[in-house]
């Protein structure tokens, strides 16, 4: 189970996500949030030749929602060297608590990280108005240790769904053994 973020960590990814321009009102974090279309959003105001606004359409079903993820994850967070897991996904869809800060935060982190490293100067700024400010700095440890989180956690997910194959192709082996069995009994050779 996951910590709780701190009321100052979620001042401060909410005050960072007020300072970009975004189609519509923020109502609810969670569920704005769960179509994609507004990371889309923030990651083109950041890093506008990267992202193609046209790729991604409002959703309401699960379906959809999760295309627009799935697109940012292989068109956009994949190319600036990372990318969500299933789960950091699948939660911010059903709008779990904390998961689009969390996911918010994790980005943010990378993002910054990706400005800061990214020798094409033309990408490194944001496009800015006069009233807004860069983004607050994140300690890289933090979001080291979040990335060994999503990746730790990817790694059991992989690990669970081999272990669940291997407990079928147990079953399967066990069936085909009770079988001889019974045909070697039937033929009397047991």
């Amino acid at each position: 189970m996951l910590q709780p973020l701190k009321e100052e960590e979620l001042n401060e990814i909410y005050t960072w996500v007020d300072q970009i321009p975004l189609s519509r009102p923020k109502k609810n974090i969670a569920r704005d949030f769960a179509d994609g279309i507004l990371m889309a959003e923030i990651m083109h105001y950041f890093l506008p030749k990267l992202v193609d606004m046209h790729n991604y359409s409002q959703a309401s079903s699960v379906k959809q929602k999760k295309y627009n993820w799935d697109t940012l994850n292989t068109k956009v967070f994949k190319r600036i060297g990372f990318t969500l897991s299933k789960d950091q996904v699948d939660s911010v869809i059903s709008c779990q608590s904390e998961a689009i800060e969390r996911v918010l935060k994790f980005v943010q982190a990378k993002l910054e990280y990706y400005l800061e490293n990214n020798t094409n100067s033309a990408e490194k700024q944001p496009q800015q108005t006069d009233s807004q400010t860069a983004p607050p700095p994140l300690l890289a440890n933090e979001w080291q240790k979040d990335q060994q989180i999503f990746e730790l956690r990817e790694t059991i997910e992989v690990l669970e769904q081999k272990l669940h194959r291997m407990d079928e192709l147990m079953k399967q082996k066990d069936a085909k053994i009770l079988r001889y069995q019974q045909l070697l009994q039937q033929n009397g050779l047991l």
